[in-house]
Order: structure tokens, then C-alpha cells, then sequence
């Protein structure tokens, strides 16, 4: 991208030659050829088809982007401007019909791009794009030294690097001639750098002669195959010695160059000296291993045989191609036939597997009258057990007639050994058994029982034995017996079986477990039911708390979510119509006429209704944080009703207002501001769900040493289901939705606190489609 101005200048008759033969080689349709007429008169560098496919290229610009020209020729624009997004995007602009100039950087220079779509009748053919290069400003090439002042600091900072790596780093062209070398080179060989680099032979000279060859072909192998390549070689040192390197090489190929070689060569001489003692010293334990007379095989933590002599093999007759599968139990299924007991054989050898610290030693009769000690041991690798040693002896002739002597003796002994031992490990296993265990015979009678299972039915283990489950637990025997029997009829356990029930412990109390049933097995028939029984109440509890509190929270979030969606409702209501009267106003004033008093009215109505709101919302923000405050005065209850009712008129939609208290004067102590607002409540409700009118009556009596206030309507009713929700926070009746009955759900709320604060309740008697009372009590002065 070197060139300057138009990316075509200097190869315009190369071009127009290319366009016409491409024209011709093509599958001859008029768009194409006429795409690639107009892109030569406009002496584009790139030209797409309208299916998005590159139709010319101009080589130069193919080589900023990484392409040769000939190969991109027929591949997605998006594929070959990958690296060119700017000219991507403009390119995409263009093929749905929109012209577009662009700028951006391109093999390090400034290019300016302008896209033209092609159209022919109305039809999209195509894209052609002309490309300048855009010459730098003088601080654009102060800035270059910059840059260059900075390349020439990372290079000094890469050599610092290279040199540091603890190998030779080097580079050579496709000759094998060296171009590049660390100072690594001198620290391992002792040869000065220059030298490597100036005589073009060094290497070849100085590799050890048996290797010169197949090295150097490897090297050209990578370079032939444009691959990565790892292999070990000799080369002399300056003292004469020989050291063994590890060559990691690879292909670089850059744009416009030849291929070249790079690689890393790591010093591997102790390693391989290393490996060569090793070698050694297995070859000697070898030998020491096939000489011995015992048969020994070795088998890792995965029960793979890592190492066997030839006397293990030949012991038991394993042929070569069981031995080749190095794989245990192939080797131990195969020899068990040679064994009287062969599945006690293969049990004994499968429970030793795992690398362990015992020692076990045994002996083993084989079908053919063989005896054999067996000794297993750890395999140890630094103290750490990593598999098993078995060694086998042929001890037929001095072991014969001692085992044959103590055989019945030793069985007796610990067969009696292993029973009590079985005895001693139940009683103690079921004494401390955080859960309920117990075994049962046929009969289902208690053989063994712990206290935490017999604490159910409120006894002692002691008190239990020999007892059947139904004299024990009658409550559930109906529930339990029948899975005891099928157990033994079947021979299946019965696990995680979740049961709920009444014990005689707690006869009133439902209680929960999950009980796992197994059978009892000789090694000819079922003898009795083993029972594990966990109490799983409180998780049962735990997890009926969760869902309530779920529950509750789902309910929460669902009020919330009503709230929220109600209160947008009524606080969006009056603004509408408060916005079209103060408009109104506005105009008549902009007239000279004086506001119209209806329109004031309305305005002040809907600014009164939306401070109600708000009040309303501060009243339940402060009655939630306990600090809505009231005054303590005396009130005449008569006074206060007759005031409200002066100020809440019916609202004219069929409703009559009526009044009755009584002539004997009642006061209470209280707040006449709150416990206005709790009447002006009720009576807004009334009127608000009697949507077909009807009489509103207000009641004053008393009754004790209380007072009594009422509001009655013929309204809409509530649901009995809902009226012990009615005083809570944000509740609305569902039948009263939001489009047909204002609110917010606070209203009552308040009452309830402002009732409450004062020493009074509060409730409703409803009939749905009857109408509603609500009902107030306040304390009376005495």
C-alpha cells in the first residue's frame, strides 16, 4: 500500500486487460461484465457483486488485507476485508444502495475509500470502491520518529528478554543459514555469537556427526510442511564435550517473504544422563526381579499391572495375551479357576486394590493341590502407599499338613472371634447411633432395638426385646407390618421411604421420617428386617415455613406490584383533566376574559383530590415508622359528625345523605383532625362503592362507656373472604378494580391506626351486593 493518490495509477491498461479477460472467462452475464465496465471508469480498487461476492481486487490492496488477488476473487467481501472493518461496513452500506465515504488505516498508512453502488434499469449490480492514500501532517510524522524512537526501545527491551531465557533463541532462513541468535548460545556452547552468525557452515559443523543429517532434515521437513516440529540432538562445545539439546522449531512466514525458521534449543544433557543411570539401574532390578523364585506381580491405585516376573506368569498359567492387557482384573478372572475358592480368591485380592498401609498374609489352595503363601504389601513412593505388591510361594510340601491340622481349629476360633466381635459392634453401633436402627426376626419381633428408635414409643430398648412391632407401636403397626413382609418376600430394600404417623411417645403430635428397610440375609435364606428410621419433623416444619414465608413474600411482592400500578392510576387521574382546565384558564386569560369559576372549581377539585393522595401516602409512611402524631383534647363526637357531614355533601349521583345521634352529649379525648379524617374515609367509601346511589346513613350512639359511630350504604358489598384483610396496607377488595373505584388502599388502613391510637376498633359487617357498615368505637370521658 506503498503507492501514492489512486491505488490504480501506473497499472490502468493491466487492469482494463484483467477486467475484459475475467469478463470472459465469467458465466457471461451482462451484469457482471457490466460491473467490471464501470468499476474500470472509475478506476476502483475493489469491486462486489450484489450477492456480496468480491469480483476484482486490486493485487495491492489484496496484500493490505492479506489475500493475493486471483484467490479473492469470488469469496464474501466480509471474509476478505476482515481486517479492514471500516471499508467492510462502507462495502455493506453500499450493497443496500447507500453511497458512503469512509476513512481508516491500512497496512500503516491513511487510506480515504469512496463506495458507489452500481445500478442498471433500477437494479443493484453491485459496489465499486476507490481508494487514495491520505498524506500525513507534519505531526503525523513527528509522531512517526516517535513511534520508530519507540520500536527501537522495544527491540533493545526484546534482545534484554531473549537473552534472559534460559535456552538459546535463534532464527534461520529457508538454507538454514542463521539470521537471529540469543547470547544463550555462548553460556551453553562457549562459542562467541558472531561467529554462528558469520560462517554459514558453523552449525552443520559443529552437530554431532550422527545426528547432522536427520536434524537438518527436520529442520526442511517444517519448513516443506509449514509446521511445528520438537526433537532432541547433539552438538560439541567449545571444551570438547557433548551436549544433548531439545530444538523446538517452528515456521514463521510473513507477508511478501520467504518462510524462515524459528526455534528455541534447550540444554537436556543431565536430563538424558539422567535418564541413561535410570535405565541402567532397571535393567540390573530386572534381573534381580525374573532371577528370584517367588512369583510377584505389582498393581497401581487405577488395578493396572505395572510390573510381573516371569515366575508370576508361569505360576498361573497366564498366557501372553492376558499379561499384554496389563490390566488386573483380566489377570485375576483368568487364574480364579486354579483356585478351590475362587470367589473368596477374587474377593480377597479385589478388597486389597486400594493402596493401603496393611500387610496381609494368606494362604491359597489351588484345584490341582498347589498351596500358596500369598503375601500382599503397600507399594510405596515417598511413604505414600501408590498400589499393591502380591508375592506368591509355593509352600505345598511343609504347609500341607499344618493347614490340614488347624484348618477346623482356626475356623471355630474366629468364627467365634468374628461373633462376638459382630455382637460387641452392633450393641455398640446402636447404643450411640444418632438414629433409630433395629433388626427384627420373622415374626417381626425385636432381636435388636436402640433407645433413639424404642423413644418413640416412649420405652426403653430394654423393653422392647422379643416384643412384636404392633404391641410396641399400634398406632402405625397397620402402616408399617405390611412393608416389613414384603421385604423378606421379596429380598429387596425398601429405602427413603417418607412416613408420617402418630407414636405412642407423642400420641397427639404428627411427626415425619424417612425409614430405609432391609432384609437380613444367611447365605441360604431371609432371617429377619433391619429398619433405620431418621425423624425428619423439624426438616418437614423447616420446609412447610419456607413455603408459608414464600408464600407470603410472592404476596407481598404481588401488592406491591397492585400498589404500584394503583397508585400510578390515581395519581395520573387528575392530572389530566387539572392539565385541560388550567389550559383553559390560560386561554381565556391570553383572550383578556377572566377565568371561567367552573374551570377554577374543577382545577381545585383535582388539586384537592391528588393532596388527599398524598396525605394519604405520608399518613401510611408515618404510621409505618410509628410517628404519626395526634393532639389530646376534649371532642364532642355530635359536633364533629354534624362538621363532616357539612363539608361531604352527596356527591349528586342518586345518593341521600342521612343523620341520627343521640341528645346526650359524647366526648372523648382525642384528636378532631384524625378522627374527622376517619369519618370523611368511610363516607367517601360509602358514596364512592354505591356506584347506583341509594341512602349513605351516618349512626352516633353509645353503648357503655364507648361511643359508636357507623356509616351504612347499599353498595357493592364485600366478599367474606376478604374482609379480615380489609384494614391491612394497600388491600383492595377484588371487586372493586381500579378503572371503576379510585384508591390507593390506605384509606382504612389509617382509620384502623388513627381508631386504634385513640383506645378503639374498628370493623365491618358486608353483604355482598348488599351494601356495608363500617363500625367505630371510641373510649367516652367519664
Amino acid at each position: 500500500m506503498a503507492t501514492k493518490g489512486d491505488m490504480l495509477q501506473g497499472g490502468q491498461a493491466r487492469q482494463d486487460a484483467g477486467l475484459l479477460a475475467e469478463a470472459r472467462t465469467d458465466d457471461g452475464t451482462r451484469e457482471r461484465e457490466l460491473l467490471l465496465q464501470t468499476g474500470r471508469h472509475l478506476r476502483a480498487a475493489l469491486m462486489v457483486d450484489a450477492e456480496g461476492r468480491v469480483a476484482w481486487m486490486d493485487p495491492v490492496l489484496a496484500r493490505a488485507v492479506g489475500w493475493e488477488a486471483q484467490a479473492a476473487v469470488g469469496r464474501a467481501a466480509r471474509q476478505v476485508l476482515a481486517v479492514l472493518p471500516w471499508l467492510e461496513h462502507a462495502v455493506v452500506a453500499g450493497l443496500r444502495g447507500q453511497e458512503d465515504a469512509c476513512e481508516g488505516t491500512g497496512r500503516g498508512q491513511r487510506l480515504r475509500a469512496l463506495v458507489l453502488p452500481v445500478f442498471d434499469g433500477g437494479r443493484l449490480m453491485g459496489v465499486c470502491a476507490r481508494l487514495h492514500v491520505v498524506e500525513p501532517t507534519q505531526s503525523q510524522a513527528d509522531g512517526k520518529e516517535e513511534v520508530i524512537h519507540q520500536l527501537a526501545r522495544a527491540q533493545q527491551r526484546f534482545e534484554s528478554i531473549v537473552d534472559g531465557i534460559d535456552g538459546i533463541v535463534w532464527e534461520a532462513d529457508a538454507d538454514l543459514h542463521l539470521t537471529f541468535l540469543s547470547r544463550q548460545s555462548e553460556r551453553l556452547l562457549g562459542y562467541p555469537r558472531e561467529q554462528w552468525l558469520e560462517e554459514p557452515d558453523f552449525w552443520d559443523r559443529h552437530v554431532y556427526p550422527d545426528d547432522r543429517a536427520w536434524a537438518r532434515a527436520y529442520c526442511l521437513r517444517a519448513l516443506r510442511e509449514q509446521r511445528s516440529l520438537e526433537f532432541e540432538y547433539r552438538m560439541f562445545a567449545s571444551d570438547g564435550r557433548i551436549v544433548w539439546l531439545r530444538a523446538h522449531v517452528t515456521v514463521v512466514t510473513d507477508d511478501g517473504q520467504s518462510p524462515r525458521l524459528r526455534g528455541l534449543l534447550v540444554d537436556v544433557t543431565e536430563q538424558r544422563l539422567s535418564h541413561e543411570r535410570l535405565e541402567q539401574t532397571h535393567s540390573i532390578l530386572r534381573a534381580i526381579f525374573d532371577s528370584i523364585s517367588d512369583g510377584v506381580v505389582v498393581v497401581d491405585a487405577a488395578q493396572r499391572i505395572t510390573a510381573y516376573n516371569k515366575r508370576f506368569q508361569d505360576m498361573w498359567g497366564l498366557s501372553d495375551a492376558v499379561m499384554a492387557t496389563h490390566d488386573a482384573d483380566t489377570a485375576l478372572r483368568a487364574a480364579a479357576p486354579l483356585v478351590k475358592d475362587a470367589q473368596g480368591f477374587v474377593e480377597g485380592i479385589e478388597q486389597r486394590y486400594f493402596p493401603t498401609e496393611e500387610v496381609d498374609v494368606r494362604t491359597v489352595e489351588l484345584v490341582d493341590g498347589r498351596v500358596l503363601e500369598c503375601t500382599s504389601k503397600p507399594q510405596r513412593l515417598g511413604g505414600t502407599p501408590i498400589g499393591r505388591v502380591w508375592s506368591y510361594r509355593d509352600v505345598t510340601s511343609e504347609r500341607r499338613s499344618k493347614i490340614e491340622r488347624e484348618r477346623l481349629l482356626v475356623a471355630e476360633q474366629n468364627a467365634r472371634e468374628q461373633l462376638e466381635e459382630s455382637f460387641a459392634l452392633i450393641d455398640t453401633f446402636l447404643a450411640h447411633a444418632p438414629v433409630g436402627l433395629a433388626f427384627l426376626d420373622q415374626d417381626l419381633r425385636y432381636l435388636r432395638i436402640n433407645d433413639a428408635l424404642a423413644a418413640l414409643h416412649g420405652r426403653h430398648r430394654n423393653e422392647e426385646m422379643g416384643h412384636t412391632v404392633r404391641e410396641m407401636n399400634p398406632l402405625m403397626a397397620d402402616t408399617i407390618e405390611p412393608r416389613l413382609r414384603e421385604v423378606m418376600a421379596t429380598g429387596k430394600a425398601i429405602n427413603g421411604l417418607e412416613m408420617s404417623g402418630y407414636v405412642p411417645s407423642t400420641p397427639d403430635e404428627l411427626r415425619h421420617w424417612r425409614v430405609n428397610y432391609y432384609p437380613i440375609r444367611t447365605p441360604k435364606v431371609i432371617v429377619g428386617v433391619g429398619v433405620v428410621v431418621v425423624e425428619v419433623t423439624e426438616e418437614y416444619r423447616a420446609q412447610k415455613e419456607r413455603e408459608r414465608l414464600l408464600r407470603e413474600a410472592q404476596e407481598a411482592i404481588r401488592v406491591r406490584d397492585d400498589f404500584l400500578s394503583i397508585a400510578a392510576h390515581e395519581l395520573k387521574t387528575p392530572l389530566t383533566p387539572l392539565k385541560l382546565h388550567l389550559q383553559m384558564m390560560k386561554q381565556q386569560a391570553a383572550a383578556g376574559r377572566p377565568p371561567r369559576e367552573h374551570h377554577v372549581d374543577k382545577a381545585l377539585a383535582q388539586v384537592s383530590r391528588l393532596a388527599v393522595l398524598i396525605h394519604d401516602l405520608l399518613d401510611a409512611t408515618r404510621i409505618q415508622a410509628g410517628r404519626l402524631e395526634l393532639k389530646h383534647e376534649p371532642v364532642s363526637l355530635q359536633a364533629l359528625v354534624r362538621d363532616v357531614l357539612a363539608q361531604n355533601a352527596a356527591p349528586g349521583q342518586g345518593h341521600t345523605l342521612e343523620h341520627e345521634e343521640p341528645a346526650e352529649p359524647l366526648v372523648v379525648l382525642g384528636d378532631p383532625g384524625r378522627l374527622a379524617q376517619v369519618l370523611t374515609n368511610l363516607l367517601e367509601n360509602a358514596f364512592k362503592y354505591s356506584p347506583t346511589g341509594g341512602a349513605v346513613r351516618v349512626t352516633l350512639e353509645r353503648k357503655g362507656d364507648e361511643a359508636v359511630v357507623s356509616v351504612r350504604d347499599q353498595g357493592i358489598g364485600i366478599p367474606e373472604d376478604q374482609r379480615t384483610q380489609l384494614f391491612e396496607r394497600l388491600f383492595r377488595a377484588r371487586n372493586a378494580p381500579i378503572s371503576g373505584f379510585g384508591g390507593l388502599g390506605l384509606g382504612l388502613y389509617i382509620c384502623r391506626d388513627i381508631v386504634e391510637r385513640h383506645g378503639g376498633r374498628i370493623w365491618v359487617d358486608s353483604e355482598l351486593g348488599q351494601g356495608s357498615t363500617f363500625h367505630f368505637t371510641l373510649p367516652l370521658m367519664t
